[in-house]
């Protein structure tokens, strides 16, 4: 009797303790790992030359912050002509209901936050064009065009113009304002203009073209 009972304790001894192991794996939480997949692309926005452009990006995931050496391509569908932008580091943390500002450094001059990231002039094409975060859950994202007059912007992925709206990590949230070519010309031929009237009433000589 001693034998057979000591077999069974040892038995159970060896099962209970596997038990453990199972039942823990459905209850405890799985362990949170660092990603970028589920971050997608928000907002597009340039001007006519392409001096000031921006991309930004939303995700309402945490553990998203895994971005470095991960890239975005846009490519050209004309001409199949391609640029890549390469994330330089990881975003900040943590990442839920966080947007991410990817623009040229002049946005905050013309009314735009501080960018998380810069990204070169003439990156984004305006006309036809298709634009994909590499390894992202949203995939590719073709559109016709961007719009260029300096105030809107292509939401996505309803792929309508509104007014732009870039948000960086922190939350910051600006409104760009970029006139455009035509109407700097309005404005430097009314200077003109009025320069010659101001000179006229003074009587001072009139510069003549």
């Amino acid at each position: 009797m001693n034998v057979t009972t000591s077999r069974r304790n040892t038995r159970g001894g060896s099962v209970l303790p596997l038990l453990a192991l199972v039942l823990a794996a459905f209850i405890l939480p799985p362990t949170a790992s660092a990603s970028f997949h589920l971050w997608e692309i928000r907002e597009l926005y340039t001007n006519l030359d392409g001096s000031v452009q921006y991309i930004e990006l939303f995700t309402t995931s945490s553990g998203q912050q895994s971005t470095n050496g991960i890239s975005i391509t846009v490519t050209e569908q004309s001409t199949s002509l391609t640029h890549v932008f390469t994330f330089p580091a990881n975003t900040p943390s943590p990442t839920n209901n966080h947007a991410l500002l990817i623009a040229t450094s002049n946005l905050p001059s013309l009314g735009g936050p501080t960018p998380d990231f810069p990204l070169p002039a003439n990156f984004l094409f305006s006309d036809a064009s298709s634009i994909i975060f590499n390894g992202t859950v949203q995939g590719q994202i073709n559109y016709t065009s961007l719009p260029t007059n300096g105030s809107s912007s292509l939401a996505i992925p309803s792929l309508t113009s509104q007014p732009n709206s870039p948000q960086n990590y922190a939350g910051t949230v600006g409104s760009v304002s970029v006139p455009e070519p035509a109407s700097w010309s309005l404005l430097g031929m009314g200077g003109l203009g009025l320069g010659l009237f101001l000179r006229r009433r003074t009587g001072r000589p009139v510069l003549r073209m």
